[in-house]
C-alpha cells in the first residue's frame, strides 16, 4: 500500500503528516507538530537536528516526501497571455513576468504558474515567484536531515488541494481559505471550485507589532521573535487577529466572484476571536479536511492541514500541480533536447565497433591460418607420416624410456609412483642419457682451462673481504696480477702482488697481527687450490661446484619446511634458471640452477624484494617475469635458517 509524507516548514514550526492508502481512501498513520529550537548559535543546525529526530521517530517514506514552504516567501502576479498550451507558457513565462518583478533578478527566482482561465483568445495566469536561494535553504535543511523532497510548493496550494480533496469547495458557491503561519497568512479565493486569487498577508501569529519596523518586503518574511511574557504573547495575538480581520474584510469586499461567498475557512495557528465569528456577515469556520476517525488528533488538527495537502497530492489527490522545483524539470528538458543527438552518436559508435570487430575477425582468421601452416610444417619436420613411410627428424627415445613412458600412460599401472613422481623419473632417465651422450662427445668439462689473472686477483680480494672482522680495515695501495704460462713439466701460474696498509685503533702491534692473519689465510687458500681441494674447502667454489640437482633438493626441502607455516596468500615454487659465475675466467658464464619463486596475493614483487632487503639479515633477490626469485647457489647450507626466518618475517 502506498505511503506518502508531507512536511510544512515554517520559520518557527514544522508539521509532518504520513498517509497510507489511495487518493480516495486513506488514513493518517503518523503526524508530528514540532518547533525549531530558538536562540542557538547555529539555527540551521538546530533545525536540521529537530527535523531529523522527527523523521527518524515516525519512519517517514524517504522516497515519497514533499514539502510546503511559507507563502510569505512568494510574490504573486496576474498575467494575461494569448491562448497557449502549458508547454509554450513554460518557455516564455519568465520573460513575460520579468517586468513585474523589478525587485529581483529574473535568473535568481523560480517561476510557477496556475491557469485561472483559458479561452480561445487568451490565457489568464496566476504567477508565483520565489527566490532560488531562499527555497534552496529549505531544501538543504531537508537534505541534511536525511530526506530529499520530490517536490516543493507553497502553503497556499497545499491548503487548496486539502480543501478540494475534502469536497468543501463546490461549483455553485465561493469560499475564502486562510492559512495562518508564524509570520505570514495565505489567503486564497475559490469560486466554483477553482482558484480565483491568491496572496500573502505579511503578518502572522508571531509577527512584531505593526509599524515601520514590522513591515516586510514582498517575498520576505518578517523577523519572528519569541515572546518574552504571556502578556506579550496575548498582545501580539490580539494585534494579529485585528490585522487579519481587516485584511479579510478587504478581500471579501473586493472579491469579484461569479458565486456568492458562503464561508471563510481557517487553518494553521489557532487565533482567538476568529473561528466562530463573522466578517461582513460571512461566517468563519475551522478548515476540517479530515475524514472521521482518519487518524488525525482529536483536537488541534488545524495546523496539520497543509502537510496533509502535500501528502494527499503525492497520492494523486487534489487538482493543483504547483511545483517550485522547476529548475530540476528544466534540466531534464535540456537532456531531452540532446537525447536524439546522443542516440545518433551511440548508434555510430556501435556501428564503428561492429566494423572494427569484422576487421579484427579477418585478422584473427589470417593468424589462425598462419598458425595452422606452422603447425603442419613443424609436425612434418618432427614426425611427418610414419604410416606412409615418411619419417621426421624426431627420433624415438631409448627403449627403456619408451617402455616406461608407455607403462605410465596406462590408466592403471603397478608403478609405485605418483603421476608427478613418474614424470620426475622420466626426467632423470633422460638426464642420464644426455650425460652419457655428452661424455661420448667430449662435452664433460674435464679439459683443464688456463688459469686467469683476474680470477686470482678476485680470489685474493674476496679473502680480504671475508677476513674483515678479524683483520679490520685494509687499504689497497697497489695491486698486480700476472699470468705465466707453464713450461714442459710445469703448470701455469699466476702471481698476485698487493701493497696494503692495515689500520687498527688500539696499537701498531694489532695491525701487525692483522697482517699475519691475512698472510696465513691467503696461504691456506692457495694451498687448497694447489692440492685440488678448493671445491670442498673454499666456500665460493663449494657453491659453484654444486649441481643443479643438489640445488633443487635444497630448494624443495626448504619449501617443504616453510609451506605449512605460511598463509594461503603466499606461494612458493621452484623454477629452472641460471646462476651467474661472476668475474674470473668466465665473467659471462652461466651455471644451470633451480630457483625458489615467491609470490604474494597482497604484495607486488617490488614490495617483496624491498622487504627482504630490509630484513634483519638482508636478503638480495632478483625479479624476473613479475616473480621474486632466490638462488640457493648463493646461500651456504649453514645460512638457510637465516633465509627462512627472513621469509617468514615477511610473509607469515
Amino acid at each position: 500500500m502506498a505511503r506518502t509524507c508531507g512536511i510544512r516548514i515554517g520559520p518557527r514550526r514544522f508539521e509532518i503528516v504520513v498517509l497510507e492508502g489511495s487518493a480516495k481512501k486513506h488514513r493518517i498513520t503518523a503526524f508530528k507538530s514540532g518547533e525549531f529550537p530558538q536562540g542557538g548559535e547555529d539555527p540551521t543546525a538546530d533545525a536540521v537536528a529537530a527535523l531529523k529526530a522527527a523523521i527518524k521517530e515516525h519512519n517517514i517514506p524517504l522516497d515519497a516526501t514533499s514539502i510546503a514552504v511559507d507563502t510569505g516567501l512568494a510574490a504573486f502576479r496576474t498575467l494575461k497571455l494569448p491562448s497557449l498550451d502549458d508547454s509554450k507558457v513554460e518557455e516564455i513565462i519568465k520573460f513575460e513576468v520579468e517586468s513585474q518583478l523589478p525587485q529581483w533578478n529574473i535568473d535568481d527566482v523560480v517561476i510557477d504558474f496556475l491557469v485561472l482561465d483559458r479561452t480561445e483568445q487568451e490565457t489568464s495566469l496566476l504567477v508565483t515567484a520565489v527566490q532560488k536561494g531562499t527555497l534552496q535553504r529549505e531544501l538543504d535543511v531537508c537534505a541534511r536531515a536525511g530526506v530529499e523532497p520530490l517536490e516543493a510548493e507553497l502553503e497556499a496550494t497545499a491548503m487548496v488541494n486539502a480543501a478540494l480533496g475534502a469536497d468543501i469547495c463546490h461549483v455553485d458557491d465561493a469560499q475564502v481559505l486562510l492559512h495562518i503561519g508564524e509570520a505570514s497568512t495565505a489567503v486564497v479565493v475559490i469560486d466554483g471550485g477553482k482558484v480565483r486569487s491568491m496572496r500573502a498577508i505579511h503578518i502572522g501569529a508571531l509577527t512584531h507589532e505593526p509599524g515601520p519596523a514590522a513591515e516586510a518586503a514582498e517575498g520576505t518574511v518578517p523577523v519572528v521573535a519569541a515572546p518574552t511574557s504571556p502578556e506579550d504573547l496575548q498582545r501580539r495575538l490580539e494585534q494579529a487577529v485585528s490585522r487579519i480581520r481587516r485584511e479579510l474584510g478587504r478581500t471579501l469586499s473586493g472579491a469579484r466572484t461569479a458565486n456568492p461567498i458562503s464561508a471563510v475557512y481557517v487553518c494553521g495557528w489557532e487565533l482567538p476571536d476568529l473561528v466562530g465569528t463573522k466578517i461582513l456577515d460571512i461566517p468563519v469556520y475551522e478548515l476540517d479536511v479530515f475524514e472521521e476517525d482518519g487518524g488525525q488528533p482529536v483536537q488541534g488538527a488545524a495546523p496539520l492541514v497543509v502537510a496533509y495537502g502535500v501528502a494527499l497530492r503525492l497520492l494523486g489527490g487534489g487538482t493543483l500541480r504547483a511545483n517550485l522545483r522547476r529548475e530540476d524539470l528544466r534540466y531534464t528538458g535540456a537532456f531531452e533536447r540532446v537525447e536524439l543527438p546522443l542516440a545518433v552518436a551511440i548508434l555510430l559508435l556501435v556501428t564503428g565497433l561492429a566494423v572494427f570487430n569484422i576487421f579484427e575477425g579477418q585478422r584473427v582468421k589470417k593468424l589462425d591460418k598462419d598458425y595452422s601452416s606452422w603447425l603442419v610444417s613443424t609436425k612434418n619436420f618432427l614426425i611427418n607420416n610414419p604410416k606412409e613411410g615418411l619419417h621426421g627428424n624426431l627420433e624415438r627415445p631409448w627403449d627403456e624410456i619408451a617402455r616406461f613412458v608407455d607403462k605410465t600412460a596406462q590408466p592403471t599401472n603397478d608403478l609405485p609412483f605418483t603421476r608427478l613422481q613418474q614424470m620426475q623419473q622420466i626426467e632423470r632417465m633422460l638426464n642420464i642419457k644426455c650425460k652419457s651422450l655428452n661424455d661420448d662427445l667430449g662435452n664433460t668439462g674435464e679439459i683443464t682451462l688456463p688459469q686467469s689473472a683476474l680470477e686470482a686477483l678476485t680470489l685474493v680480494t674476496n679473502t680480504l673481504d671475508d677476513l674483515k672482522p678479524e683483520i679490520g680495515r685494509v687499504a689497497i695501495r697497489q695491486a698486480k696480477s700476472r699470468y705465466s704460462g707453464g713450461k714442459i713439466g710445469s703448470d701455469d701460474n699466476v702471481e698476485v702482488s698487493l701493497d696494503l696498509s692495515f689500520f687498527k685503533d688500539d696499537s701498531s702491534s694489532a695491525a701487525s697481527h692483522a697482517h699475519d692473519d691475512l698472510t696465513k689465510a691467503l696461504e691456506a687458500t692457495l694451498e687448497s687450490y694447489a692440492r685440488g681441494t678448493s671445491v670442498s674447502e673454499v666456500p665460493a667454489h663449494q657453491l659453484i661446484a654444486q649441481s643443479a640437482d643438489r640445488i633443487k633438493e635444497r630448494a624443495e626441502s626448504m619449501i617443504l619446511r616453510l609451506r605449512d607455516r605460511l598463509v594461503e596468500s603466499v606461494s612458493l615454487d621452484t623454477v629452472d634458471g641460471e646462476s651467474a659465475a661472476g668475474g674470473g675466467s668466465g665473467p659471462s658464464s652461466r651455471l644451470p640452477t633451480v630457483l625458489v619463486s615467491i609470490t604474494h596475493q597482497g604484495l607486488t614483487p617490488n614490495q617483496i624484494e624491498a622487504s627482504l632487503r630490509r630484513a634483519e639479515t638482508p636478503v638480495i633477490a632478483r625479479i624476473v617475469d613479475d616473480r621474486v626469485l632466490l638462488d640457493l647457489r648463493t646461500v651456504a647450507e649453514s645460512d638457510e635458517q637465516l633465509l627462512e626466518r627472513a621469509i617468514l618475517d615477511l610473509l607469515a
